[in-house]
């Protein structure tokens, strides 16, 4: 019978624990590596190279959970790389913002973990205007309800959907990157047409002249 401050546990119990205690370090041990690199990629990256690389991020995740089968180890994993995540942009940016649409306030929270500013906009007008504005880095918009901003996205304004998690669009002065697994979003030309287009594929030059090519998001559920 081993003892622990003073409480007497089972040996099984004791070797357990000294089995945690050494997992504890070796993440701890970890994390701090992963900071230290997370400063490294601030050091070198060049000016004018985006912070946060939305189709990375959605690649990173999904090879990550594609190694989880329960459901409750797969919602840990998400929210501590959802953490180490933030926390990196946040070593690169430490100004770095959010801003989305009222009714999204639960998506924003979990993203920016504590570690990146964010702030509720009343209406679509409001995250146009601070993007263009540039105050704020990224937005998040009902991925269902883009085509209420659509007039407003692509080569005009330079603001583009990079992604989307669930329904919610993820937009950005970004152009979107090429990963093999998108989905590319056109919009009609002419802005009094709502209907947002989708193609499988990615296409950034579009030779059409009746779309106007407005972003990309990551489609791996079928990978």
């Amino acid at each position: 019978m081993a003892t622990f401050g003073g409480i007497f546990m089972s040996d099984t119990l004791f070797e357990i624990r000294q089995k945690i205690d050494k997992i504890d370090q070796a993440l701890l041990d970890l994390i701090r590596q992963r900071l230290s690199l997370s400063n490294e990629i601030a050091s070198v990256k060049l000016d004018g190279t985006p912070v946060y690389r939305p189709a990375r991020e959605a690649l990173l995740m999904h090879k990550l959970l594609l190694q989880i089968d329960n459901d409750f180890e797969k919602d840990v994993v998400i929210r501590m790389w959802r953490l180490l995540l933030a926390s990196s942009v946040h070593r690169q940016k430490p100004k770095f913002k959010i801003i989305s649409l009222r009714g999204l306030e639960k998506f924003t929270q979990e993203f920016s973990s504590n570690f990146l500013e964010h702030e509720q906009c009343k209406t679509e007008k409001d995250i146009i205007k601070k993007l263009l504005e540039n105050d704020a880095e990224i937005a998040f918009f009902p991925y269902s309800e883009l085509s209420k901003i659509g007039m407003h996205l692509g080569k005009k304004t330079g603001i583009y959907l990079n992604h989307k998690i669930d329904n919610v669009a993820i937009i950005c002065k970004n152009m979107p990157e090429e990963t093999g697994f998108d989905v590319s979003v056109f919009k009609s030309f002419n802005v009094s047409e709502t209907a947002i287009i989708e193609k499988p594929g990615f296409f950034s030059e579009n030779n059409s002249k009746e779309l106007v090519y407005i972003g990309a998001w990551v489609n791996l559920t079928s990978s």
